[in-house]
């Protein structure tokens, strides 16, 4: 049932807002906050880093610290080719990050260095970016705790990405140069037309340069179970080996220590 409230509530700040990317404060948790979200209306698959801004703020006498919470569901853009980093003014933030399913929570390990006071707001940012090339939905929800984790206000901005779109630059026309009629002829030979064009390429996109809101992927994991057993299979039949092979150590110097020494008891 919350899940469906809130997206309604993202449904409705959308349409009322279009596509400005701001919504309106959301009803906050404790009475006397209120969190408004600022977050562009689109994104580029595989584009450049945009911010999504939250800011905090409250009309008790109480000053409070805020610890932030972003939780982003990807819908039709898969968690891998998103990438997140909260950051102040100082830089990265430590964080913590947790999965399920199409859902990720990014939890500051540290309360905000600002303080949530009357006529004092306090601002959280993250900036994002969607590798890949295909495009979808994402939503976007932030939650406003005190130090102790109770949560005092939450809004939620709902953006579009958009796919990206292969483009070609046009190869410039090979410039022809006209000799003067006292010159020598050039020696320098025209290009050849059908001579294939080389492209610039483009550099490519790095997908890392956000904290990743999922481990790398896990199809190496699929061997681990087979590589244990094949593993145990070789140290066992390396162990009998060497058990086998001590026992006939000790075989032949037995036999050493207990050959004749050539004397006979006469009858």
């Amino acid at each position: 049932m919350r899940h469906l409230t809130a997206l309604l509530w993202a449904t409705l700040a959308g349409a009322a807002l279009g596509a400005s990317g701001l919504t309106a404060p959301a009803q906050a948790d404790v009475p006397g906050f209120s969190l408004t979200i600022t977050a562009p209306a689109t994104f580029q698959a595989g584009g450049n880093t945009k911010t999504v801004t939250a800011v905090a703020t409250s009309d008790q006498a109480r000053c409070r610290k805020v610890r932030w919470t972003l939780v982003v569901r990807g819908g039709d853009v898969p968690l891998n080719r998103i990438g997140v980093t909260r950051v102040e003014d100082a830089g990265e933030f430590p964080t913590q990050v947790s999965v399920s399913g199409d859902t990720a929570t990014i939890v500051d390990q540290q309360v905000d260095p600002g303080t949530l006071c009357r006529n004092r707001t306090v601002t959280g940012k993250w900036q994002v970016r969607f590798g890949g090339n295909d495009g979808g939905e994402v939503r976007f929800e932030v939650r406003a705790a005190d130090a102790q984790n109770t949560v005092l206000t939450t809004s939620s901005a709902t953006t579009e990405v958009t796919t990206k779109v292969a483009t070609s630059s046009p190869t410039p026309a090979p410039s022809r140069t006209t000799a003067s009629p006292s010159a020598k002829p050039s020696e320098t030979s025209e290009p050849d037309e059908d001579e294939p064009v080389e492209e610039t390429a483009e550099p490519p996109v790095n997908e890392t340069s956000a904290t990743a809101l999922v481990p790398a992927s896990t199809d190496q994991s699929n061997l681990l179970g087979p590589g244990l057993i094949v593993g145990g299979v070789f140290f066992f039949l390396g162990l009998l080996l060497l058990l086998r092979l001590r026992a006939r150590t000790k075989e032949a110097h037995r036999r050493a220590q207990t050959l004749p020494t050539g004397f006979y008891t006469m009858p």
